[in-house]
């Protein structure tokens, strides 16, 4: 019994660290022609993302000289490795999310996220678990 209790909790605590854990990649670039400043960040379990359909969440921003978020700025993103839930956003209030779900291929996805003539990239390693 002493065990299985032991080889639960190992478990429990490698998903733990797994899953439950987030890391925070960020990259920020401007001013934009427009005189905009683009940030990009991806959310994930600190291990990494799982293959075969683990979910990141990319979130990026779009300021203005201001310092205030810009409405209904276009946002076009692309990946290396993944599918991204949408590959064009428009942010509210600055802000716009999508996901990245991971297929088998490991390694590092990187997501390129453009606006105006800046670029900003995130990066999500994808791996076995």
């Amino acid at each position: 019994m002493k065990h299985t209790r032991n080889k639960f909790l190992g478990v429990v605590t490698v998903l733990s660290i797994l899953f439950g854990c987030t890391a925070d990649v960020n990259s920020i670039t401007g001013p934009s022609s427009l005189g905009n400043t683009l940030a990009i960040s991806a959310f994930f379990g600190s291990g990494g993302l799982p293959t075969g359909g683990g979910q990141a969440t990319i979130r990026v921003e779009v300021v203005n000289a201001n310092n205030t978020g810009v409405d209904g700025a276009t946002v076009t993103l692309t990946t290396t490795l993944g599918t991204l839930g949408s590959a064009s956003l428009t942010t509210v209030a600055g802000v716009a999310t999508t996901t990245l779900t991971s297929g088998t291929a490991t390694g590092n996805a990187y997501i390129v996220a453009t606006v105006d003539n800046v670029t900003a990239t995130a990066v999500v390693p994808i791996v076995v678990i």
